[in-house]
């Protein structure tokens, strides 16, 4: 199953020639987000499964350093041709559920890991592989933030052709996250959160902390 979800992946990638910046709005997660890391005072944000790149794009155009990570080597190479015209713009082939995740660009300052649709590319067991990951690198004043088509959205209309996904419902993502210290601090679910086309996705959206022992 693996291989056959970074065959998919690879290929989707390989597809696209190149990100046209009049085409990429960042999406309405990386917006809601950008508001709520003014608030708390972060300048890193270190994106988790960037795919082609929109917001990691929009997060770096904002002045903030960006560290967008992909397992598909093609959305790497993709996004590395604009991270080229940001310095503040890094880009990494890595793994999110089997490799180690980077640690905070600066260190002794807080840092915001960024998922977004990534959550629901998982089974069960790559969950809980992802949330052990996470909990290695998150300081205590690092934060989660988590968008994925929950269970509400398996029978929704997509724009996007049928390829592998998983429907959690949201307290069983927190429930896993839990067990690794990580506590829901936020979360809100429903649709108009992340609308395109005809595609109204009912979402879940969490932000996790740190758990002191």
């Amino acid at each position: 199953m693996q291989d056959k979800k970074n065959k998919y992946w690879d290929k989707y990638y390989g597809n696209i020639k190149d990100i046209a910046e009049d085409d990429m709005p960042p999406s309405q997660f990386a917006a809601f987000c950008r508001t709520e890391v003014i608030q708390l005072k972060i300048n890193q944000i270190i994106e988790i499964a960037s795919g082609d790149g929109r917001d990691s794009i929009f997060f770096a155009d904002q002045g903030l350093h960006i560290l967008a990570i992909d397992k598909s080597a093609n959305a790497v190479q993709l996004l590395k041709k604009k991270a080229s015209l940001r310095p503040n713009l890094s880009v990494a082939r890595i793994d999110a559920v089997n490799e180690n995740l980077p640690k905070a660009l600066y260190a002794n300052q807080a840092c915001a890991y960024y998922a977004r649709f990534f959550i629901h590319t998982l089974d069960e067991e790559e969950l809980s592989k992802f949330f052990e990951n996470i909990a290695k690198v998150m300081g205590s004043s690092d934060y989660l933030f988590l968008e994925y088509r929950n269970i509400r959205d398996e029978n929704l209309e997509k724009v996007m052709p049928k390829h592998f996904r998983k429907f959690f419902e949201s307290e069983f993502v927190s429930t896993v996250a839990e067990k690794n210290n990580l506590k829901c601090d936020y979360q809100v679910e429903g649709k108009g959160f992340a609308k395109w086309k005809f595609d109204d996705a009912f979402v879940t959206r969490q932000i996790f902390i740190k758990q002191a022992r």
